[in-house]
């Protein structure tokens, strides 16, 4: 009888063992989801464990939030011509600068690219939220947005210009303050916001959500102007060749950091693997590279300036 308790003893003692062996590896599973870094739904391809394996390994999905509407960044198109890849959970194709930039890190690390249509004010909270892995969408590099999450090296430089009507009064201005009085706008949840408020006077309009909104609104003369990047400007001056920008003597257009105007990745806070991971691809984009991407992504989008002539993309204070 007492060799039957102590059998017994012996069994119950390794069943506890096993139960704590198999609890202990649901914890850890668990805190790897939770972190914001990686879901266990993208984890296709990757190592998971300690956090001393690399969790990025090739066939890994990567979640990609972007806007998908703001040429030439990134733009909607019924095919995958001129490299444009699927946006997920449609039958469309996003095309762009972006596009092209996503695609590169994929290819380098051997992952396979999954693009997430969101709105421009959800894009970090998808970061955050740990929906995304990271968002590809001309994002500047604010000390708000470092807040929630943290940014890759910068990956494009933009210019920040007025868009206005060419036979408008404003055309021939050389500082935010001949728009003295005007009416104007820009794109919501953007670095541009905050801006409208430097101009004297200013009638402010409602920020629209979409860039396409914005053109039509300084076509159609509802505003006098807009405040975005350059790219987007000599973007939409392609395909309304009533419009034109304005850019502003040194010292007089609007006060912002550079670090605004200058477009990184946002990656969830304290995620080091896969930032080091894109900022390697990123340093591989001198500033040749990036204009020849630019002047790619100019010409593939499907406008027109009407003159049937190859575009270049423009320098930009600091790059």
């Amino acid at each position: 009888m007492k060799n039957v308790k102590k059998l017994l003893s012996m069994l119950l003692a390794s069943l506890m063992v096993i139960s704590l062996g198999a609890c202990g590896n649901g914890d850890t599973g668990s805190s790897t989801s939770g972190s914001g870094n990686v879901s266990t739904s993208a984890t296709s391809g990757s190592t998971s464990g300690s956090g001393s394996e690399e969790v990025y390994g090739e066939g890994y999905v990567l979640r990609v939030g972007m806007n998908c509407s703001a040429a030439p960044f990134g733009w909607t198109q019924d095919d995958d011509s001129n490299g444009a890849w699927p946006i997920d959970g449609t039958n469309q194709y996003v095309c762009g600068y972006d596009v092209q930039v996503a695609r590169l890190i994929c290819e380098t690390y051997g992952w396979d690219l999954q693009i997430i249509k969101t709105d421009w004010d959800g894009l970090i909270p998808g970061v955050v939220s740990g929906k995304l892995d990271c968002c590809i969408s001309t994002l500047g590099v604010t000390e708000e947005r470092l807040q929630s999450v943290d940014f890759s090296d910068y990956y494009w430089n933009n210019g920040c210009v007025m868009v206005v009507r060419k036979d408008s009064p404003y055309v021939d201005a050389t500082s935010i303050n001949d728009f003295d009085g005007a009416k104007i706008t820009t794109q919501i949840a953007t670095i541009w916001e905050p801006l409208v408020q430097q101009i004297p006077n200013v009638q402010a309009e409602p920020c629209l959500s979409g860039l396409p909104e914005l053109f039509v609104a300084v076509s159609s003369g509802k505003v006098d102007g807009i405040i975005t990047g350059l790219s987007e400007a000599q973007s939409a001056c392609m395909s309304n060749p009533d419009l034109t920008w304005v850019t502003f003597d040194e010292g007089e257009g609007f006060d912002v950091e550079l670090s605004a105007l200058c477009a990184g990745i946002p990656i969830a806070k304290g995620n080091t693997e896969l930032k080091d991971k894109i900022n390697a691809v990123i340093a591989t984009l001198d500033h040749d590279t990036q204009m020849e991407m630019m002047t790619t992504a100019l010409n593939a989008q499907p406008l027109s300036d009407g003159t049937g002539e190859a575009l270049q993309a423009e320098e930009t204070e600091g790059m």
